[in-house]
């Protein structure tokens, strides 16, 4: 991946975790009184924020080589 391309990708799913960390403090300031649809919401975004991590190592070991 080329060095524009690579960084470009690390800064959108840098944007992409301070959108998930923006609304999982909206759904943490809710607490006990989340609706179902909206912990679910919250159990998809920790998922995601593994898929996000586990392509930042990828992107990282990239640069390690």
């Amino acid at each position: 991946m080329e060095s524009d391309a690579k960084t470009a990708r690390i800064a959108a799913l840098n944007a992409e975790i301070d959108a998930i960390h923006s609304a999982n403090t909206l759904y943490w300031r809710v607490g006990e009184a989340a609706t179902l649809e909206a912990r679910a919401e919250y159990r998809s975004r920790l998922d995601r924020l593994e898929e996000i991590r586990s392509e930042l190592a990828q992107l990282r070991s990239l640069t390690d080589l």
